[in-house]
């Protein structure tokens, strides 16, 4: 009996053997395999690209331009004039337009990485979950392969009992029916082993092995209080949300910007060739070099209400971006109470569940005792045997409640990461490309799959 509840409480608690798949190995191939991740690691270069094309508004623009065109002269012979010329434009001043823009873009890529940070959290959480669902499972399998050998063996018993007379046709039927009903319920936790196993090769990327139960579980804040102070700093939706908010306010500048003077310089050099027909490779018979500097002053008097109105739309999404700092806030405390909550009820869970196994065990063990002596029916130990199995699946399921409860904690709070569980990952660092891209004035880095080819190929 000490030993059934033993190896229930070993669940999720104690490690497998050196050969199994760690949770901390599901969590790496997790991370590495995550399509998720893999997304919002682009929409961060993209954010960064952003920011590079909004400095570059600040840049000079240089532009080159040939021309040959068909002419007749007075005489009606063709003649073949041809240009080359070179542009170059400089903003000077654009009301604060290129600097604001590029402010928001560049306080947009923080935001995009907190929203991977939180990707992140989600991607190993679902992953750890799967972990421990297919454990649960598959003690559940357990649970009930031990349970119909036990049936099976009283089926045995009472039909032995009835051949002798010392039962009735009753408690034989009565036994089978257990025991059918056994191996019904055996089939339907294969079944749900079954579904976990396809949620794990979703989450993770690849079907679990040998699967070892976790280590211990991982310290949390002691209070929901605390738990909550750290959420409202660290969560990092919310975090992704503040930011957003001052990117939404450079937003605004850069709108009126546009309402003001804009001052550019521009400077242009060209070279007219006048060749005749039959002598194109000959010597031209007229050529005319020019150039010129000059600023270039646009001050938008009436733009049909457009700037006004871009100035409105950004102030609105100011708003919305306030709105959506009080719901990441909310959302962050509801988190943090919710994961806290089910805390409680899996660790209250676990306190009856120990009391109940260990009880129906011992009830379990009385009544077969007085059935042989026949104080008690074939029904009556059945059910004590359906009550120890029910006590046994409870306590399976209440421990893993607790370990996902504590694994949500974390990540309410914004520390379910790679750096803080310790995984042996190197984790992306996002900040390193804007730093390789943002003075890249030439080139791209060209790919078969991003480039070359115009039907994308799996």
């Amino acid at each position: 009996m000490r030993a059934s509840i033993i190896a229930i409480a070993a669940f999720l608690i104690v490690p497998a053997g050196a050969g199994a798949q760690s949770l901390s190995d599901t969590l790496v191939t997790a991370y590495r395999n995550s399509p998720d991740l893999a997304s919002a690691r682009a929409a961060v270069k993209v954010q960064a690209e952003n920011a590079v094309q909004a400095r570059a508004q600040g840049r000079p623009f240089i532009s080159g331009t040939a021309t040959l065109d068909l002419e007749f002269d007075d005489f009606n012979e063709v003649v073949l004039p041809n240009t080359l010329g070179v542009t170059l434009s400089q903003q000077l001043y654009t009301g604060g337009q290129i600097r604001n823009a590029t402010r928001a873009a560049e306080t947009r890529i923080t935001a995009e990485q907190q929203r991977l940070q939180a990707i992140e959290q989600s991607v190993l959480l679902e992953a750890l979950t799967a972990h421990l669902d297919v454990l649960r499972d598959a003690a559940f399998v357990e649970l009930g392969i031990k349970n119909l050998r036990v049936l099976s063996e009283q089926l045995r018993a009472a039909r032995e009992r009835f051949e002798v007379g010392e039962v009735t046709r009753t408690d034989v039927e009565q036994a089978r029916a257990a025991t059918a009903a056994s191996r019904s319920s055996l089939a339907a936790s294969r079944g749900a082993l079954v579904a976990s196993r396809e949620i794990y090769l979703r989450a993770v990327g690849r079907p679990p092995g040998d699967l070892q139960r976790p280590p211990p579980l991982p310290d949390v804040p002691a209070s929901v209080p605390e738990a909550v102070s750290l959420a409202l700093v660290q969560d990092p939706a919310l975090r992704a949300a503040r930011i957003e908010r001052q990117a939404a306010g450079f937003d605004v500048k850069t709108a009126i910007g546009a309402l003001l003077p804009q001052l550019e310089l521009t400077a242009q050099a060209s070279r007219t060739d006048v060749l005749r027909d039959e002598d194109f490779l000959g010597n031209s018979i007229g050529a005319q070099t020019s150039g010129s500097v000059g600023l270039a002053l646009t001050i938008p008097f009436y733009t049909g209400g457009l700037n006004y109105s871009n100035v409105r739309e950004t102030q609105a999404l100011v708003e919305a971006a306030v709105a959506d700092i009080t719901l990441a806030e909310r959302t962050a405390v509801e988190n943090v109470g919710s994961a806290y909550a089910a805390l409680d009820v899996a660790r209250a869970s676990i306190e009856a569940g120990v009391l109940e196994v260990e009880a129906s065990q011992l009830a379990f063990e009385g009544v077969q005792e007085e059935a042989k002596v026949g104080a008690r029916t074939t029904l009556d130990v059945l059910d004590a045997e359906a009550d120890v199995l029910e006590a046994e699946s409870d306590l399976v399921s209440a421990r893993r409640d607790e370990a996902v409860a504590i694994y949500s904690i974390l990540a309410s709070v914004g520390l379910l990461t790679v750096e803080h569980l310790g995984l042996e990952i190197e984790p992306d660092n996002e900040d390193e490309y804007y730093d390789e891209v943002r003075d890249r004035f030439f080139g791209y880095d060209a790919s078969e799959d991003t480039v070359w080819t115009t039907r994308w190929r799996p």
